[in-house]
């Protein structure tokens, strides 16, 4: 069974950059990063 690895779209990534940096400056502790390889969602636990 071969596996296939999903990568962040440009869009993706730049998104979750704002959205860390609005986190941030909300002085918010990013607990959690992650991003699935399998369905390609992003999780930010804060």
């Amino acid at each position: 069974m071969e596996e296939t690895t999903i990568n962040p779209t440009n869009e993706q990534a730049q998104t979750c950059l704002r959205v860390c940096q609005w986190l941030s400056n909300g002085y918010k502790d990013i607990q959690l990063f992650r991003f699935d390889y399998q369905t390609g969602d992003v999780y930010i636990f804060a």
